[in-house]
C-alpha cells in the first residue's frame, strides 16, 4: 500500500506540473482551468493506480472534487452559451 502511495503522489505531481507549465507557457489566467486541470490529474492519477486507501474522508473528497469540477464546467458551458 505504501508504494501504491507513493505512485500516487508521484504522478499526480508530475501532471499537475506539465499541465501548469504549459498553462503558465501559454499565457493562460483563468483559474478555474488551473483548479479542473488539477481535479482531472487527481481522478486520472486515482483511476491509474488506486492506491487502495478509503473511507468516508475519501469519498467526501471524491464527492466534493467532482460537484466542484461539475459547477466550473457548467458556468464555463453557460458562458459560452449566453455571452
Amino acid at each position: 500500500m505504501k508504494r501504491e502511495l507513493e505512485l500516487f503522489t508521484t504522478l499526480y505531481t508530475v501532471l499537475v506540473i506539465l499541465s501548469t507549465a504549459s498553462l503558465c507557457l501559454l499565457g493562460e489566467k483563468r483559474v478555474d482551468l488551473y483548479v479542473s486541470l488539477n481535479i482531472l490529474a487527481y481522478y486520472v492519477s486515482y483511476a491509474l493506480v488506486r492506491p487502495g486507501v478509503s473511507g468516508v474522508v475519501v469519498r467526501a473528497l471524491n464527492a466534493f472534487l467532482l460537484a466542484l469540477f461539475l459547477i466550473i464546467v457548467v458556468f464555463r458551458v453557460y458562458e459560452v452559451l449566453v455571452g
